[in-house]
């Protein structure tokens, strides 16, 4: 009986993560898994895979590259062994990596929500809210543009690559100092090949086996910084892809850096017409029809610059993307990023929420 169980510790290993995760309260993981053990990985990640010149992604991509090689192999060799023995060593492998996710970072998954630790009560939208909103972000960006370009032309883009990653992680350390989080001062997100996970419809990505996020470099120059910060918010122990969002937007919005706010206007008037556009689509030309002709032509660009980044393959992306989310108990998939409008909304307007 105990050698069947050693033969199989993973698979079983990763089961209890599961309950484990499903069952016990969110103060649990909170208090001994977020704010302690986690701590003390994030600080193992930062002195070492952190201290490597290039993304430690590549290496991680490139094992299980390796791995997938050998297995295939292995799996469909002349002489085989069994075909449960295969399946079995399959299952094992896949159980190992379950559990080291769930070790290294996945059990944050179970921490007390974010807009319940700040009191933010989430409600919906109204039309007329929504589209105030609209108008005061186009305002604000508007606004900050003037700082960056005086014309309507393009924004230079080295004024958001330009040291973005120290600034990024100054201003996300600020942010949940604010607000009484613990956070890593070496956490690292370094930019990826073009394409490489936009392929995919992915901007950016956060390895847990790694502890180090990355950002597919092609993504839109504009929206570099509020991407850095979101995968940084991710390596400090937030899951939910609409904390991070909604922590990217705080923290740079905050920041002294005008490019910052800039980037934390853009992506959230992005969300915005989303959302409008899909309510109502006559109502969103009319919006952006008066919008001033400088944020006219900065989202003429963005289209333009995503269509040339936009890949039929995208919707696998979406699909593992949407599965793994409801799978971690997150059960509007990938609507939850969406639920970044709410966030930010309850956090600006306390009063009228």
């Amino acid at each position: 009986m105990l050698s069947r169980l050693i033969k199989w510790k993973w698979i079983v290993t990763s089961t209890i993560c599961f309950v484990l995760l499903y069952t016990l309260p969110a103060a649990f993981f909170e208090q001994y898994y977020s704010n302690l053990l986690f701590q003390k990985i994030r600080m193992i990640m930062d002195n070492t895979f952190g201290k490597i010149p290039f993304s430690s992604i590549y290496i991680f991509f490139g094992v299980m590259l390796i791995i997938f090689l050998k297995w295939f192999l292995y799996f469909f060799k002349e002489k085989p062994e069994p075909f449960l023995t295969r399946v079995q060593s399959t299952l094992s492998f896949f159980g190992f990596m379950i559990t080291l996710f769930f070790i290294l970072w996945g059990f944050n998954y179970g921490r007390i929500p974010l807009e319940q630790k700040l009191n933010l009560k989430l409600t919906p939208l109204s039309d007329t809210q929504l589209t105030s909103e609209i108008d005061s972000t186009v305002f604000k960006l508007a606004s900050i543009r003037k700082v960056l370009k005086k014309d309507t032309s393009s924004i230079p883009q080295i004024v958001f690559i330009n040291k973005i990653e120290d600034n990024s992680r100054n201003a996300l350390n600020a942010t949940l100092k604010q607000l009484e989080y613990p956070f890593s001062e070496k956490i690292r997100t370094r930019f990826l090949l073009d394409d490489m996970l936009l392929i995919f419809n992915i901007g950016g990505q956060y390895s847990p086996y790694t502890g180090e996020g990355g950002v597919d470099d092609a993504v839109f120059y504009s929206k570099k910084p509020f991407y850095v910060v979101h995968e940084m918010a991710h390596g400090n122990g937030f899951t939910q892809e609409a904390d991070c969002n909604f922590l990217a937007y705080m923290s740079c919005i905050q920041s002294s850096n005008n490019s910052f706010q800039y980037s934390a206007e853009f992506n959230y008037l992005l969300y915005l017409l989303n959302e409008i556009s899909i309510r109502n689509h006559t109502t969103y030309l009319n919006l952006v029809e008066k919008f001033p002709l400088e944020i006219k032509h900065d989202l003429e660009a963005y289209k333009v610059h995503q269509s040339e980044h936009t890949f039929k393959s995208g919707f696998l992306g979406d699909a593992i993307n949407h599965f793994f989310l409801k799978v971690m108990g997150i059960q509007e998939g990938i609507k939850n990023y969406d639920k970044m409008v709410l966030l930010i909304y309850a956090w600006k307007h306390p009063s009228n929420i």
